[in-house]
């Protein structure tokens, strides 16, 4: 029985031992993982939460990564000092939260390379009118880097746009009706 033992113990602490080890080295992994993120993704999402903020005329003050029950990375805006969740936004904001992203990405690929044009498709249908001010605003003064085209049937955005974008940066075109 002694061997017996012996031998258990043996592969008990063989076992142990590499628990320990692959304990360590996920630990080791998911920092390295954590110092990648904060690196590359920290500067895009500083700028989308910069975005959003401005966009949300500061009902959202910024956005940060958490981790779900899961312990998986998911994305919260941050408001009165709380989280939110994506899933916990309106519609609306939602948009914003995605158009304020994808301004960020734009801003970054463009630091590394030539512009792209920026060509949006009715992003503003579920933003109140400040908002929607607020955000043609921007694109004004994304114009002075690339292009932006902005696709609407809403009459009020092009209206709004009017009086809020300089005429030297805006440019109207309106298409005749099909029948």
């Amino acid at each position: 029985i002694s061997e017996e033992m012996e031998s258990v113990l043996a592969k008990l602490a063989d076992a142990v031992q590499e628990y320990a080890e692959l304990t360590l080295a996920s630990s080791r992994m998911k920092d390295e993982f954590e110092k990648y993120r904060q690196k590359n993704q920290g500067p895009l999402l500083s700028r989308a939460g910069q975005f959003l903020k401005a966009i949300t005329l500061g009902s959202i003050s910024g956005l940060a990564a958490d981790y779900d029950e899961g312990d998986n990375p998911v994305l919260v805006g941050l408001r009165n000092g709380s989280r939110v969740r994506v899933d916990g936004m309106s519609d609306g904001t939602c948009d914003q939260l995605y158009l304020a992203l994808r301004l960020a990405s734009l801003e970054q690929r463009m630091e590394q390379r030539e512009p792209m044009p920026l060509i949006l498709d009715d992003v503003l249908v579920n933003f109140d009118d400040a908002r929607a001010e607020q955000t043609l605003k921007i694109m004004e003064e994304l114009s002075g880097k690339t292009q932006v085209i902005l696709f609407t049937h809403h009459r009020h955005i092009c209206d709004l746009a009017r009086k809020h974008v300089k005429d030297k940066r805006l440019k109207i075109h309106e298409l005749g009706t099909v029948t």
